[in-house]
Formats: structure tokens, C-alpha cells, sequence
């Protein structure tokens, strides 16, 4: 088997969930919270300001996904995702450990690890960048690329205030509440 075409069939579906995970965040399809919703849990999240760091990784994993499944701008999509990755493992996931039963960061680990893959070696012969004669130069560009994506994604997740503890009314559990009323 050609192993562009086993590179395409892996770009695509990593490419269409994370556009799949943007749409949820975008419209809410798929039980996720849409936009409004979305950018209240990144101000939760202590990331400010809310809007444009939500519109960020919605564009990120919505549009991102997109050019990841056809192949285009591959290094620079490739770094903007790991980015989006990383700060989704080190703010939501890594508190619940590794496996994804539990919510942690095993799947979005994974998502990373295949767009990292994707973006050293390059989208392959089945791509809109080595339509465009581009896909020769993809590591070379997503190494640095991604290397200052962290980065600053690591300055801005120190940066942002930890999430206030819930008020003791908010953890007693819900039938202690029914019974208080």
C-alpha cells in the first residue's frame, strides 16, 4: 500500500474530529455547548479575553481541521493544533489523569501525537500542499512553528488565574440541596 494514501486515510479522520470538536463549540451540534456557551467556559477558565481566546480555538480546531484532512498549510495548521492540544491536556485533561474514561488527556494526547507526526513528515503525495509544491518544507517550518506555539500557549496557561474553589453551597451534593429547600 502507498503509504501517502495511509497518511491521507490517518490526516483525514484526525482532521474531520477536530473540525468535528470545533463544530460542536462553534454551533453545537453533536451535544456540544456552542459558542456562547464555549467562550463562558474559556472565561471560566480563567483565559481573557474570553471572546477572543474562545473564537481562537474554534477556529483552531473547526478550521484547523479542515486544512489538517485536505492537506493545506500543513506545518502552520499542524503547529496552531498542537498548540490548541496542549492547552486543552494542561488546563482541562491533565488533572484527571491519562485515560479518557475518567476525562483525561488521553485523546487529545493522541490528536496531538498525530498532528505533531503529520506535520514533521508532511502532509504526502495526496495533499493540496504537495499539489502546490509545498509539502517538501513541512518539518522544517512545523518544528519551530510548533515549538513557539507552546511556548507562548504555556505563557498564557501560567498567565491566567486559577479558577476559583465553588462556594459551599455549590458542593454540597445536589439531594442535600433538595432536602434543604
Amino acid at each position: 500500500m502507498d503509504v501517502s494514501l495511509s497518511l491521507l486515510v490517518i490526516r483525514f479522520a484526525a482532521g474531520m474530529l477536530l473540525m468535528g470538536h470545533g463544530a460542536q463549540k462553534l454551533v453545537g451540534i453533536g451535544g456540544g455547548p456552542g459558542l456562547q456557551t464555549w467562550t463562558a467556559n474559556v472565561e471560566k477558565m480563567g483565559f481573557r479575553p474570553a471572546a477572543l481566546w474562545g473564537a481562537a480555538s474554534v477556529a483552531a480546531e473547526f478550521i484547523g481541521g479542515i486544512a489538517l484532512a485536505i492537506g493545506f498549510f500543513t506545518p502552520l495548521v499542524a503547529a496552531l493544533l498542537v498548540g490548541q492540544l496542549f492547552v486543552a491536556i494542561a488546563k482541562v485533561h491533565w488533572p484527571k489523569g491519562l485515560w479518557v474514561q475518567g476525562g483525561g488527556y488521553e485523546y487529545p494526547f493522541l490528536l496531538a501525537v498525530i498532528v505533531a507526526v503529520v506535520g514533521l513528515g508532511g502532509p504526502g503525495r495526496y495533499s493540496v500542499d504537495a499539489a502546490l509544491g509545498w509539502d517538501l518544507v513541512s518539518g522544517v517550518i512545523f518544528v519551530p512553528l510548533a515549538a513557539l506555539a507552546i511556548i507562548v500557549n504555556a505563557l498564557m496557561i501560567r498567565a491566567t488565574p486559577a479558577p476559583a474553589a465553588p462556594r459551599r453551597e455549590e458542593r454540597q451534593p445536589a439531594e442535600a440541596r433538595r432536602r434543604a429547600a
